[in-house]
């Protein structure tokens, strides 16, 4: 079974697994569909880096999932997958030196 399709939403509790969900034999992985959803409360995807108010890398994304839970199980890749799946897109920042991919986001206006 691919590793993309193991879920389990981890619980403070040492609850089980989310309804449908599953483990890999030597760690669950963590349903991060509730953190990209609350990233897309604050922000959404930018059209451009013209548009971008904010850039994070993939291991700074995956730093604040850790660091509001930390016993989430979360990687790069999923967090690469997730973003991508709801619309964000990533590029070199205009201006920078180097290789260094950062995700678009731009910041909603609060009303």
């Amino acid at each position: 079974m691919s590793r993309k399709n193991d879920t389990h939403r981890n619980s403070s509790h040492g609850e089980g697994s989310a309804p449908g969900g599953s483990t890999t034999e030597d760690q669950p992985i963590t349903d991060i569909s509730l953190f990209i959803a609350a990233l897309s409360v604050r922000f959404r995807p930018a059209r451009s880096p013209r548009d971008t108010t904010h850039w994070f890398s993939t291991q700074e994304v995956c730093a604040a999932i850790r660091d509001i839970d930390p016993s989430a199980k979360v990687d790069a890749t999923q967090v690469f997958t997730a973003l991508l799946a709801v619309g964000y897109d990533f590029c070199n920042r205009p201006g920078t030196q180097g290789l260094l991919f950062k995700w678009m986001f731009h910041e909603k206006t609060i009303q």
